[in-house]
């Protein structure tokens, strides 16, 4: 008998990633499923009677690592990343799916500046190769996010495929007062 597969940090949290992806404030969302299922799983909180038999009970850990994970842009794409290639993510489910049946995932590296913005809505995007024109889209929040890694991993809206788009934050100058600098 093989031993049960970890939750994954979405059944930690009970949230899907469509419904943080279509939440217009996905931070509340995630803060707010965090708290719930920390008083749902505290042990003094709940009666072990009233769960049902098969219903699991999350760690505190296992929550709060859940909480930091989905929490941040960067990593929660990693994270789906990482759980499309295992096919565990929730809604990805396919002919020969299941947690073991790994498949290859592809990813292209693009430098932002390569990439066309949209000015209406203050958005960077790609075509994908599966045919949505824009396929891979992200905000200038999403690099900020990530400013200090200089990457960011977006996923294609419609199917498995990943775009690394690198790029440098450049400081403002400040400019020099004239008036202040002293003839030598």
């Amino acid at each position: 008998m093989s031993s049960p597969e970890p939750p994954t940090h979405y059944e930690a949290l009970n949230l899907t990633p469509a419904l943080i992806d279509d939440s217009p404030d996905a931070a509340r969302l995630i803060k707010k499923a965090y708290h719930r299922a920390l008083l749902r799983n505290h042990p003094d909180k709940t009666i072990s009677s009233a769960k049902p038999p098969n219903a699991h009970v999350y760690s505190i850990d296992q929550i709060t690592a859940a909480f930091t994970v989905l929490s941040s842009l960067r990593q929660r794409t990693e994270y789906d990343a990482e759980l499309r290639r295992a096919h565990a993510l929730p809604g990805s489910a396919g002919p020969g799916s299941g947690p073991r049946c790994l498949f290859q995932t592809g990813v292209e590296n693009v430098d932002l500046d390569d990439l066309p913005y949209d000015e209406s809505k203050e958005r960077w995007y790609k075509s994908c190769r599966c045919g949505n024109e824009t396929g891979y889209l992200f905000g200038e929040e999403d690099l900020m996010e990530v400013e200090d890694e200089g990457e960011l991993m977006v996923g294609c809206q419609d199917c498995s495929l990943w775009l690394r788009v690198h790029f440098a934050v450049v400081e403002d100058s400040v400019p020099l007062d004239k008036d202040k600098i002293e003839p030598s």
